[in-house]
């Protein structure tokens, strides 16, 4: 329960050898948690219960802990310096605040947030107008599209809502998940930053399929994330 709480990934062999039970032990103890809302069963192992997703707002002090070991990673994706679509919400926030001072690519945003965060450090961005949506804190609507049809970046950095391998990538909001797709379709390179209780989850509105990205960083284990390799997604677990 206790690894649970603070959102890590229970691997049923792992745990069927620290406890010296068998795996049809564990099954059914997953089967007996998920009834009681504490935990999701996934391929190998299980999850913690995905919140609510709350305003980004009431999240802006979060610390995503997650990526705070995928710094490394993100020097890699940014040293060629590309330009850069980047999605809104706390995943992304932590993204941007990671761009080096005076980073010499040009950064297009719907986030008003991370604009901000980006002009403290002098980076050239172009910041998309639209209708802001409070979930992830983004321009939308046929302003929005209409810029972003008309832009490319070498690379789009998205959020997740939620990742699965016959979904996609999807969102909870219709008119961000429009905003993101568009973002995806328009970069050479797509790159998610999903958390491990994001896996498996199917939000309402799909953004793009497994095929399109090319690029996932991830909290999960590697046994939660073996399926993803039939889409040759180039996996970094964090």
């Amino acid at each position: 329960m206790k690894r649970l709480e603070v959102g890590k990934t229970l691997v049923a062999r792992r745990i069927s050898d620290e406890l010296s039970v068998s795996l049809d032990t564990i099954r059914r103890d997953f089967i007996a948690l998920e009834k009681q809302g504490v935990l999701k069963r996934v391929k190998g192992g299980a999850i913690p219960v995905a919140k609510p997703l709350s305003p980004v707002v009431d999240r802006l002090r979060e610390v995503p802990d997650w990526l705070v070991k995928a710094e490394v990673v993100f020097q890699d994706l940014l040293s060629e310096h590309p330009s850069l679509f980047l999605d809104g919400g706390t995943s992304v926030l932590f993204f941007a605040r990671h761009l080096p001072v005076g980073y010499g690519g040009l950064v297009i945003t719907p986030s008003p947030l991370i604009a901000s965060i980006l002009l403290e450090k002098r980076i050239e961005t172009l910041l998309v107008g639209g209708t802001l949506r409070p979930l992830g804190g983004i321009a939308t609507g046929a302003e929005a599209i209409r810029t972003l049809s008309r832009s490319r970046a070498d690379m789009a950095v998205l959020g997740t809502c939620g990742l699965d391998p016959d979904f996609g990538l999807s969102a909870d909001d219709p008119e961000e998940a429009a905003v993101k797709q568009i973002m995806a379709e328009n970069a050479d390179r797509v790159v998610v930053l999903a958390p491990a209780d994001k896996l498996d989850e199917k939000s309402a509105h799909q953004v793009i399929p497994c095929a399109d990205m090319d690029v996932l960083i991830t909290s999960a284990s590697p046994d939660m994330t073996t399926v993803y390799d039939a889409f040759e997604i180039e996996v970094h677990h964090v």
